[in-house]
C-alpha cells in the first residue's frame, strides 16, 4: 500500500503530493528519493531502497510518478506500478490530452487531488476507470484556450441541423413563400416536440427523487422541512447511482447512455518490429504488436458479437498471447477450444456447447467512449518477408573521378492492391565520413523514383521521403542514389595558386556553405549527443504507414450489434492498419 503519490517534474522538483498515511517530514522523503536518483546515473532503477523506505517510480512524458511504500508493510510492488501507469493513462483520459506537463498539472491542481482521492482509499487501489470516475470527479477541466474568440461548441444534434438547415438555405434560395411557411411549421413541430422530451425527462428525474426522499424519511424519521435541499439530492442520487454501478457485473458501463446517432468503431492496428543484419543475412527480431482499438458511441447496454479469423481457426499462438478487456465474456472461446463429447451413436451430447463452438465469437458490453478491446503479439517466421524489404545498399567509391555514390533499392512484400500511405527511409552515412573525407563545399546530388531526399547535417543521415509505394511481392523496386564529392587536395592546391597570383575576385558560391556549418555543429557539439548517436550510426530505419492491410492476416469476419430494449438502427465501422514499430531497420 503506498504511504504518498508524488509527481516531479523533469528536475524532481514537486509538482503536486499527496499524503495518504499523514506522514510527518514529506519533504525529507522527496530529498532522499532526489540524493538516491541522481546516485544512479543516467537511468536508475525503478524501485529504489532506504532503510526504511522503498521509492517505486516511472517517468512519463516530462514528469517522473512517484509512490513511496514503507519497507515491512508487504506491498504488492507490481500492482503499485500499475496503479501509477493506470494514473497517468486516467488523467491523459481526464484533461483530454496527448502529453502532460508541468504547467498543466498546475493549472488543474484540484482536479489531481480528486482524482488521487477517488483511486486510492488508505493506499489501496479502487478503480482507475475514466468513464465512472468522472461521474465521481465533477469538477471542471483548465485547459488553455487556442482561440477565445470562437464560440463554444454547439452539442452534435444542434450542429447537424444547422449544417442541414443552412444547405437547405442555399439549395432552395429561390423557392416561394409557401415553402418558407412549411419549413417554420416544420422547426416549430421539432420544438414542440423536444420540449415535451425534457418536461417528461424532468417528471422522471422528479419521481426518483421522491422516491429517495420518501426511503430518506422513513430510514432517519426526517420531514419535508428537513430535507429540501435539491443539491443535496441531485448528489445523494448521483453517488447512490455510481456506487450501485461500481458493483455491479458491469461495472465498466454506466446506465442511462444515449446518443442520436449509434455508431461503433473498430481498428485493428498491427505495429511490425523487424531488425536484421543486411551483411550476413541474418533476422534477428520479426514480431507482430497488434491492438484492436474500439470507440463505442451506443445507446442503452449493447451486447456485441466479433468473430475473428484467429479465433475461428483455432491459432494457438493467437490465443496463447492475446489479452482481453475485462468486458469481454471468453466463455466462447473456451467452447470453441473444448469441443462437446460425442455418444456412440454419432449424436451430440451438449448442443448449446456446438453452437458456441462453431461460432468461435467474442461477446461483451462495451464501455462508453474509446477503450483497448484487446493485444496481442506474434512471432513470424524466419522465412517470412518483411513488409518493406531492403534489397540492395552499396556504396561505391570512384576515386579516380573525386566522387562516391550510395545506392539504396527496397521493395515491398505485401498484396499488390494495397500501398503505403506513408514511407520514410532514414539512411546512415556516418560510416562514410569517417571512412573518405568527404568535400561539401560541392553540393551533393541526390536522384530517386519516386519522392525527395533530404540531407541532414547535424545526425549525418539521408531522409528519404518516399510517400505512397504500391504493394507486390519482390517485383515492385524503387531506388535512390546519392553522390558525394571527395576532396581534392591537388585542385584544392591550384585553386590556392592562382588566388594568390590573380587579381580577379573569388567566384560567388550559391546556396549554404555546408563545409562551414559541419564543421561549426559537429566541433562545438556535445560530447554526450555524439556517444549516443553512435548506437544508431549502422541502422538504416524505415517509418511506414500501410491501410487497409494486416500483416498476421487477422480479418473480422463479422460484427453484430444487439440491444433488446432500444432497438436501434446502429452502424459498425471495421479499419485495418499495419505501421512500422520503432524498431524496423537493417543494420548496414
Amino acid at each position: 500500500m503506498s504511504s504518498s503519490i508524488f509527481i516531479l517534474d523533469e528536475t524532481l522538483e514537486p509538482i503536486i503530493c499527496k499524503n495518504i498515511r499523514a506522514l510527518p517530514n514529506l519533504p525529507s522523503l522527496v530529498t532522499k528519493f532526489q540524493e538516491l536518483y541522481r546516485s544512479n546515473g543516467v537511468s536508475p532503477l525503478p524501485i529504489l531502497n532506504d532503510i526504511d523506505w522503498q521509492f517505486l517510480h516511472i517517468k512519463r512524458d516530462s514528469l517522473v510518478f512517484l509512490s513511496v511504500v514503507e519497507n515491512n508493510s508487504r506491498c504488492n510492488l507490481l500492482g503499485v506500478f500499475t496503479y501509477l501507469e493506470e494514473f497517468y493513462k486516467l488523467l491523459k483520459d481526464y484533461l483530454h490530452v496527448g502529453i502532460l506537463n508541468r504547467n498543466l498539472l498546475i493549472d488543474n491542481f484540484l482536479v489531481v487531488i480528486e482524482l488521487i482521492d477517488e483511486s486510492l482509499d488508505f493506499g489501496v487501489v479502487q478503480f482507475t476507470d475514466s468513464s465512472l470516475i468522472k461521474d465521481y470527479v465533477r469538477v471542471k477541466v483548465n485547459l488553455p484556450e487556442l482561440n477565445p474568440d470562437v464560440a463554444s461548441i454547439p452539442d452534435e444534434e444542434s450542429a447537424s441541423d444547422d449544417d442541414e438547415d443552412i444547405k437547405r438555405k442555399h439549395k432552395h434560395k429561390h423557392k416561394s413563400k409557401h415553402k418558407k411557411k412549411s419549413k417554420a411549421t416544420k422547426l416549430l413541430e421539432k420544438e414542440n416536440l423536444q420540449e415535451a422530451l425534457r418536461k417528461n425527462k424532468a417528471k422522471v428525474v422528479d419521481s426518483i427523487k421522491e422516491n429517495i426522499l420518501n426511503e430518506e424519511r422513513w430510514r432517519f424519521g426526517g420531514t419535508d422541512e428537513e430535507i429540501n435541499d435539491d443539491e443535496d439530492i441531485n448528489d445523494r442520487y448521483m453517488n447512490s447511482y455510481i456506487a450501485k454501478t461500481t458493483i455491479m457485473p458491469i461495472s465498466w458501463r454506466t446506465k442511462g447512455i444515449h446518443y442520436g446517432k449509434n455508431e461503433f468503431f473498430l481498428d485493428v492496428i498491427e505495429k511490425v518490429e523487424y531488425f536484421m543484419d543486411f551483411k550476413s543475412g541474418v533476422i534477428r527480431k520479426n514480431l507482430i504488436h497488434g491492438e484492436i482499438i474500439c470507440r463505442s458511441y451506443l445507446s442503452g447496454m449493447p451486447k456485441l458479437k466479433i468473430s475473428i479469423n484467429k479465433i475461428l481457426k483455432q491459432d494457438v499462438q493467437f490465443l496463447s498471447n492475446v489479452k482481453f478487456h475485462q468486458c469481454v465474456s471468453l466463455d466462447s472461446i473456451r467452447a470453441r477450444s473444448n469441443p462437446p463429447a460425442v455418444e456412440e451413436d454419432g449424436k451430440k451430447k451438449n448442443e448449446e456447447a456446438d453452437t458456441l463452438g462453431n461460432k468461435g465469437e467474442i461477446e461483451f458490453i462495451p464501455p462508453d467512449g474509446e477503450f483497448l478491446l484487446c493485444k496481442y503479439e506474434l512471432k513470424r517466421h524466419v522465412k517470412d518477408q518483411p513488409m518493406i524489404k531492403l534489397r540492395n545498399f552499396e556504396i561505391i567509391p570512384k576515386l579516380h573521378k573525386f566522387k562516391i555514390k550510395i545506392h539504396v533499392i527496397i521493395e515491398t512484400h505485401f498484396k499488390t492492391t494495397n500501398s503505403t500511405s506513408k514511407l520514410n527511409l532514414r539512411i546512415p552515412i556516418t560510416n562514410l565520413f569517417q571512412s573518405y573525407r568527404i568535400d561539401l563545399s560541392k553540393q551533393p546530388k541526390f536522384k530517386c523514383e519516386q519522392g525527395t531526399v533530404l540531407f541532414n547535417l547535424s545526425d549525418k543521415f539521408l531522409l528519404w521521403e518516399v510517400g505512397t509505394m504500391n504493394g507486390g511481392h519482390g517485383e515492385n523496386t524503387l531506388s535512390m542514389m546519392a553522390e558525394f564529392a571527395l576532396f581534392n587536395e591537388e585542385e584544392y592546391k591550384k585553386m590556392e595558386e592562382e588566388r594568390k597570383t590573380s587579381m580577379n575576385p573569388p567566384p560567388l558560391r550559391e546556396g549554404p556553405k555546408l563545409e562551414e556549418l559541419y564543421k561549426k555543429i559537429h566541433e562545438e557539439g556535445d560530447s554526450d549527443e555524439v556517444s549516443t548517436r553512435k548506437k544508431n550510426e549502422s541502422l538504416l530505419t524505415m517509418d511506414f504507414e500501410v491501410p487497409y492491410c494486416t500483416c498476421s492476416g487477422l480479418k473480422i469476419e463479422y460484427l453484430k450489434i444487439e440491444e433488446d430494449q432500444l432497438q436501434y438502427q446502429s452502424f459498425p465501422w471495421v479499419r485495418y492498419k499495419t505501421i512500422s514499430d520503432d524498431e524496423y531497420a537493417f543494420a548496414v
